[in-house]
């Protein structure tokens, strides 16, 4: 880094010059990472937002210098407003991965720096600090390119008023102001150029994952979605009712609500292996009356493994696949387990209850604790709740998995739990509200009991048998 600040001098440099560049450079990483280390985020993550500034930085000030270079002495008077361009882009890059918080504390050591050892006059680096402050915000959040298309506009009329400001304020700059104007727009557009290119390269390179790509992973054309879709409906409809219940949740715990959404989709893939095998897919006999309750809890808990292998071959973000492999976390095949005690005669011990746990790990994130939650409830509430009010329902259930140690590795605390326990609640209500009782439809009009039965069909819903679904639907496993 002390090199690149070093650029737009006369070589050699004197050795104290290069001493205090290489000073000041370190002081700016340990900012920098004492800044990452103060934000309350897991460390994996943390390391990875270490990198992504620190390389991100390097390249803002190295495109910096080398346009410094390029540029003639008597075109930097008029054109130098386009040196902005390499650090508002760093600003979009890091605030689109990380958050606009980072990308600042980023983008104020870079522009410093610059200024401190004269790659950048004061004034422009100024201007430069404003024009990224405002492009960290406008590119926060970015989920569909009409989006990009206001971020670019936004930024277009920012640097533009703060070039004009600049000419205005500073007698040193001859340029007319309408040509600054026209300079920092291209700047903007330039940076934003920059940014579309290297959102995507810096994604996959440091293992951060957009909005946009989770955005694109909730499509239905997406291949394992599709796959879902057509091998196993009833849990893909499992997997989208989970999919409001984590979101909604997540979005009032201050968690991201659009990755429980995207965990939520794909955290029950592993069951297009053997679909048949879970009740929700199943039309007919249940295939496991035939089967002993060790070899259906194998089954049952396989679906976690073959998810984790179909999400590796179709290269799922790590945090994804971190969703399917803790969703059930250790929990119970609580049905099996009681029907292998009362077949066999067992105590119920723990020893017994080993061999009908889930394999783990626990749930490691707020995000993949609201799914294992938003999953158990989501199945849980299919069943009849035997005259209790649907908070209590859900209550119990969330106070179930907190006793049994499966969010003693996430970041929910006591308070979060209510939160989602009133929101689980607000959704359910709202996705399974009561149908309007129609009227007995006439022999002698076929259109109205064609209409009955699309329109509402109360009455066909409540003659079709529920037993199987209150055989307590295990929310564990089935």
């Amino acid at each position: 880094m002390a090199a690149l600040l070093l650029l737009h001098r006369t070589w050699p440099v004197s050795i104290f010059v290069a001493i205090g560049t290489t000073v000041l450079a370190l002081l700016g990483a340990i900012m920098l990472h004492a800044h990452l280390k103060a934000i309350q985020i897991d460390s994996e993550l943390r390391k990875k937002f270490d990198r992504l500034l620190w390389f991100t930085s390097f390249l803002a000030v190295g495109g910096t210098q080398i346009a410094n270079l390029a540029m003639a002495p008597e075109a930097a008077n008029r054109a130098g407003f386009l040196l902005m361009a390499p650090l508002v882009a760093q600003a979009m890059l890091v605030a689109a991965l990380s958050t606009p918080g980072i990308s600042i504390v980023g983008l104020s050591v870079s522009v410093l720096l610059l200024g401190i050892v004269g790659g950048l006059p004061i004034d422009l680096a100024a201007g430069t600090w404003l024009a990224g402050a405002v492009a960290a915000h406008v590119v926060n959040p970015l989920k569909q390119r009409s989006d990009l298309i206001r971020a670019m506009s936004v930024q277009v009329l920012a640097q533009s008023v703060i070039c004009v400001s600049m000419t205005l304020l500073m007698p040193q700059i001859t340029v007319p102001a309408w040509e600054a104007a026209i300079w920092g727009s291209i700047a903007a557009v330039i940076a934003t150029a920059i940014f579309w290119l290297g959102v995507a390269v810096f994604e996959k390179l440091f293992g951060i994952v957009s909005d946009w790509t989770l955005l694109e992973l909730c499509s239905p054309e997406q291949p394992l979605i599709r796959e879902l879709v057509l091998r196993a409906p009833g849990t893909y409809a499992h997997s989208v009712g989970v999919g409001n219940l984590a979101e909604a949740a997540a979005r009032e715990v201050g968690a991201n609500p659009l990755l429980c959404r995207t965990m939520a989709y794909y955290h029950d893939i592993g069951k297009t292996t053997r679909p048949n095998y879970f009740i929700e897919n199943q039309i007919g006999d249940n295939i496991h009356d035939d089967l002993s309750p060790n070899l259906s809890a194998q089954i049952i808990a396989a679906h976690v493994s073959d998810g984790i292998e179909l999400a590796r071959a179709q290269k799922l973000p790590d945090v994804v696949v971190d969703g399917i492999s803790q969703h059930h976390g250790t929990s119970l095949i609580t049905y099996f387990y009681h029907r292998a005690v009362e077949q066999k005669g067992l105590e119920p011990n723990q020893e017994a209850e080993k061999k009908f746990r889930y394999p783990g790990p626990k749930p490691q994130t707020k995000e993949s604790a609201i799914l294992h939650l938003a999953d158990v409830v989501e199945a849980a509430s299919r069943v009849d709740l035997k005259n209790q009010t649907l908070e209590l329902f859900v209550a119990k259930l969330i106070e179930k998995s907190r006793s049994d140690g499966q969010l003693d590795e996430s970041d929910l605390t006591f308070k979060d739990l209510g939160i989602i326990s009133e929101s689980f609640c607000r959704t359910l209500r709202a996705l399974r509200h009561e149908r309007v009782q129609y009227p007995p439809a006439s022999t002698a009009n076929p259109v109205g009991a064609a209409v009955e039965l699309s329109e509402g069909g109360s009455e066909l819903e409540d003659s079709l048998p529920r037993d199987r679904n209150q055989s307590t639907h295990d929310a564990q496993s089935l």
